[in-house]
């Protein structure tokens, strides 16, 4: 039985994770390119570099370093994305107490703690090249959040609550 079609709660989170991928990939696209092309140097970025202690060079590959750290994080995003999909997708067909759901939530909190930590380097970065860029010209923000931290805690919380729960259904199977 299907009670996605049923459940709006569901719906609403089926629909926003396609949105959140959709802009997802969007966003990759989007950095991929600004990657590129500040690489091969078809920018203005150079007329706006404040020389000071650091070459025009330094900062092209900083840029292009932040975009890439960008452009993983949107990828871990995106596989986060993913498999709340696939929970989600269980709950409404009405088995989410599955081993496969643990690990899914276990994959999820790593995958939270490593954008979280991929945040600081991302914000020195971004830091450094606020100092030798023209204001306005590259702007790139980065936090590092607690918030992060908190849902990579509750996914390998509730990885361990599914997994019981798998357990727990598999021990009364057994019994029955």
């Amino acid at each position: 039985m299907n009670t996605l079609t049923k459940d709006p709660l569901l719906t609403t989170g089926k629909v926003l994770t396609i949105l959140v991928r959709i802009g997802l990939v969007i966003g990759m696209i989007g950095l991929g390119i600004a990657g590129t092309v500040v690489a091969i140097g078809a920018t203005g970025l150079t007329e706006h570099i404040i020389v000071k202690t650091t070459g025009v060079g330094e900062v092209k590959w900083a840029a292009v370093l932040a975009i890439f750290t960008m452009l993983i994080s949107l990828g871990l995003m995106y596989d986060f994305a993913t498999r709340l999909a696939q929970i989600i997708d269980t709950v409404g067909k009405g088995d989410p107490f599955t081993l496969e759901n643990a690990a899914r939530l276990t994959r999820m909190g790593w995958l939270a703690l490593i954008v979280q930590i991929l945040a600081i380097p991302l914000t020195v970065v971004s830091s450094w090249l606020e100092t030798r860029v023209d204001e306005g010209v590259f702007q790139l923000q980065s936090d590092l959040s607690f918030t992060g931290l908190v849902v990579a805690v509750l996914m390998f919380i509730l990885a361990r609550v599914f997994r019981k729960g798998a357990e727990m259904r598999e021990d009364l199977e057994g019994t029955v």
